[in-house]
């Protein structure tokens, strides 16, 4: 919905930071897919030019913050293009559920919100918890 939102009305939304959100790729990819449309009643995938456009680049700073451990989530599907405005940060060892705790997560989604309107820079791992997140790569950042 965030995503839909800023390419709908950029004007109205400062940055963009989702938390294993299937947006990219195959978003059919989940172990939650058919549980989300038998109690919907909706189709993911329904609507191809839509995911395209969500899957796309925002014209607004996003970030996706995503785990590899997620269990819900292929965390294929929450990659962004990286770009000057646009960052993946990955979580190493969170679940789906447990993203919206983590303290590195919830460390990262604080830095982002906290960052000036008008202004992008790329997420700082060197904090105080970088051995809970890895590169894009899978080393481990410091």
């Amino acid at each position: 919905m965030a995503r839909d939102l800023a390419l709908q009305a950029p004007d109205m939304v400062r940055n963009v930071v989702t938390l294993g959100s299937p947006f990219a790729n195959d978003v059919r990819a989940t172990n939650a897919t058919r549980l989300y449309e038998a109690l919907s009643g909706e189709t993911v995938g329904d609507n191809p030019e839509l995911s395209r456009a969500i899957a796309g680049d925002l014209p607004v700073p996003a970030t996706s913050i995503y785990s590899r451990a997620d269990g819900v989530v292929n965390w294929h599907t929450c990659l962004l293009r990286p770009s000057d405005t646009a960052e993946n940060i990955e979580v190493y060892l969170a679940s789906h559920v447990g993203l919206g705790v983590n303290p590195a997560a919830l460390w990262a989604v604080a830095d982002r919100l906290a960052q000036p309107e008008g202004r992008f820079s790329q997420f700082d791992r060197s904090g105080p918890l970088p051995l809970h997140m890895r590169s894009r790569t899978g080393t481990i950042l410091n």
